[in-house]
């Protein structure tokens, strides 16, 4: 597992206290837990590839001709690695570091990947686009599905829709080709926005605007998102 960096908890400046294991089964059960603290996952390699690749542009508009090789072949690698890790030929999983043992869900977070667009293997964004398409409520993409047991309509990131995984998802979409689907999901959130405004996120089943009402990257992605539409 050399190839990707883990997710990992925040720094505390000293070891948490273990939790009885019952209660561990209990957070688990009401957060969706992994059932490991630290855990390689598909969404941050995916990002991180997609960093990497912005430097190597950057790098190339400088001049800076060997340091552009460097960025791309790092981008390269690290992408190859979270295939070979993480994608079992249907979907991606999250892997322990601890154990090697491997999860899925039924959350959006899993289909993060697509954000690499036109860089996906095209049968792997097939793949990640017929699943993103079972998230499509009339109002947008739910961050957990609506028929999953974890699913909560005000569970933050376990239900309601946000704004920045869907324009980091209708952006992968578009640069990979899938364009009816990368229309609907910006026509949805569009209207969600002109109807319930700007909130921090919304039900994905009413579209009601949840918790902060009036979010600045809500209008920047309602925005973004307008904008593209407009030079169609």
């Amino acid at each position: 597992m050399d190839g990707l960096l883990a997710h990992r908890p925040p720094r505390t400046g000293r070891r948490p206290a273990a939790l009885p294991a019952r209660q561990r089964q209990r957070l688990g059960q009401r957060h969706h837990l992994r059932p490991e603290r630290v855990v390689v996952t598909a969404d941050l390699a995916a990002f991180l590839v997609l960093q990497l690749r912005e430097l190597a542009g950057l790098a190339t508009e400088l001049g800076l001709t060997d340091e552009a090789r460097r960025w791309l072949r790092t981008a390269e690698a690290t992408q190859a690695a979270m295939l070979d890790e993480l994608w079992t030929g249907e979907r991606f999983v999250a892997r322990g570091v601890d154990s090697s043992r491997t999860w899925d869900s039924s959350s959006l977070l899993d289909l993060m990947p697509m954000a690499l667009g036109e860089h996906l293997p095209e049968s792997i964004g097939k793949a990640l686009a017929a699943r993103i398409e079972t998230h499509l409520t009339p109002y947008g993409l739910a961050t957990e599905r609506p028929d999953s047991p974890h699913y909560l309509s005000d569970g933050y990131w376990r239900g309601p829709i946000w704004a920045p995984a869907t324009v980091l998802i209708e952006d992968g979409l578009r640069r990979a080709g899938h364009h009816r689907l990368a229309d609907e999901i910006s026509a949805r959130f569009r209207v969600l926005c002109e109807t319930h405004g700007f909130a921090e996120n919304f039900d994905a089943l009413t579209g009601t605007g949840l918790r902060d009402r009036a979010y600045t990257w809500t209008a920047a992605g309602y925005l973004l998102l307008a904008e593209a539409h407009e030079l169609m």
